[in-house]
């Protein structure tokens, strides 16, 4: 085993070198992961340019650190055992829930690990933490990290691949909002507004919950998003370039409306005002898509009249990480299709690029970064 890892760091906005970090020394409960796989996904950009995790781009505290928070790997090395970690056996395949929570705050014990405010950390996620703090390898972007004593870790049978295993986290979020946070259940009606990898993903978990009637929408270059809707349980997917989502709603319900809407869609207002002519009397609306702005049109009188509940959803708890592993290990739902590209840790402005569908001709939905060197020399 090699001595020291070798880690795409970020120095500061856009600015990353590979450098060698040396393996830490591991203490009871800890453990060195060999990274396979690590999913992206919009918070990633979000942090290569620099205001990922709240923080501003002018804050170079945050750097030198190495991003990547979907981790996917096998355990190399293992630290002494300690109760929690007994069953933890090198060779085994395991993601990383990347919230390191104190286990002891209001937070924890409400199992939200995503607001634990106990760390000594700033931002205490998996691929936030800087690289002069601890061991250093807080991130995926790396041939290998380190696993705190206070991670959680979510076994893989070796059947299941490390690409397929990586899927973990995007259905997380999925099983969090709309089932957990917004409550879908046997027999809801259910409309997830935006198709990308989350906004599918909460088709997923609606439909392995039971719902009666889901409706996706995306836009006009989202087909093969939307297509991919369909097999993941959607009854009806919607242009919404094309169609009035809000007549095709009331046609899946028979006018009676949705009993659940999320809303998954980054920085358009519409989707919002859709939703609340979208949901029934008493109905929820989960915003989970970040907006970047105020909004200006919001309907609150709307709102209150139907007495609708609306909540904020972010991050997601122990739960449903494990039902998220859970169903992936299931292979109940082709979930694998969800995954359009792998990169290799030196391709990652490209990768972002086709996150974004800036790249012509290439249509993303998951895309996986491995501790691969793939660029043209």
């Amino acid at each position: 085993m090699s001595a020291t890892a070798t880690a795409l760091v970020q120095t500061g906005p856009t600015d990353t070198e590979f450098q060698e970090i040396p393996l830490p020394r591991l203490v009871p409960g800890s453990a060195l992961l060999r990274v396979e796989a690590n999913g992206i996904c919009a918070s990633d950009i979000d942090a290569f340019e620099g205001h990922g995790g709240g923080f501003d781009p002018a804050d170079m505290s945050q750097y030198p650190r190495i991003n990547g928070h979907e981790i996917v790997g096998v355990i190399e090395d293992v630290g002494e055992g300690i109760a929690g970690r007994k069953d933890l056996r090198v060779g085994d395949r395991v993601a990383v829930n990347p919230w390191l929570s104190c286990g002891n705050c209001d937070a924890c014990r409400r199992s939200q690990p995503q607001f634990c405010q106990g760390m000594p950390w700033v931002r205490s996620c998996y691929g936030f933490i800087p690289t002069t703090i601890g061991a250093g390898l807080w991130g995926g972007y790396s041939t290998h990290v380190y696993i705190d004593p206070n991670a959680i870790l979510y076994t893989f049978p070796n059947e299941v691949s490390a690409l397929d295993a990586a899927l973990w986290n995007p259905l997380a979020s999925g099983i969090q909002w709309a089932v957990k946070d917004a409550g879908v259940t046997l027999g809801s009606k259910v409309a997830v507004l935006g198709s990308g990898q989350r906004g599918l993903a909460c088709v997923a978990a609606a439909k392995a919950a039971g719902a009666g009637a889901i409706l996706a929408t995306g836009l006009s270059r989202d087909a093969h998003k939307l297509a991919l809707a369909t097999r993941l349980g959607a009854d009806v997917v919607v242009d919404v370039e094309v169609d009035d989502v809000v007549a095709r709603g009331a046609e899946l319900t028979g006018g009676s409306g949705f009993d659940i809407v999320i809303d998954t869609s980054p920085g358009a207002e519409q989707p919002i005002l859709d939703a609340i002519r979208m949901l029934r009397t008493g109905g929820t609306l989960a915003s989970a898509g970040i907006k970047g702005r105020p909004l200006t049109q919001f309907p609150i009188d709307a709102l209150t009249t139907k007495g609708i509940r609306m909540i904020g959803v972010l991050g997601t708890s122990h739960e449903a990480q494990q039902m998220a592993a859970d169903l992936v290990i299931s292979g109940s739902l082709p979930l694998h299709e969800l995954r359009t590209h792998t990169f290799g840790f030196d391709q990652l402005p490209l990768a972002l690029e086709v996150l974004q569908g800036r790249v012509e001709g290439e249509n993303a939905i998951n895309i996986v970064v491995e501790p691969e060197f793939r660029a043209a020399p």
